[in-house]
């Protein structure tokens, strides 16, 4: 069994759902359901996150700024 090191404030329930989900990567196991949950749940956040601090479009200021100083 693979193990993670987590910080002392993650909740146990949260703890609990990332072996399993790390258990069920190590052995194959797909589960669609949880998928889709966890793509909906980004989705929510990221709309959240874009509601409160608007369209945030810095990706391409990144890269830019990393090449130039290769």
């Amino acid at each position: 069994m693979i193990t993670t090191e987590t910080t002392p404030g993650t909740p146990q329930e949260i703890k609990t759902q990332l072996q399993q989900t790390l258990d069920d990567l190590e052995k194959g196991i797909r589960r669609p359901d949880k998928m889709k949950a966890a793509c909906d749940r980004m989705d929510r956040m990221r709309e959240e996150n874009r509601k409160l601090l608007g369209v945030q479009n810095i990706a391409v200021d990144l890269i830019r700024e990393t090449r130039d100083h290769s």
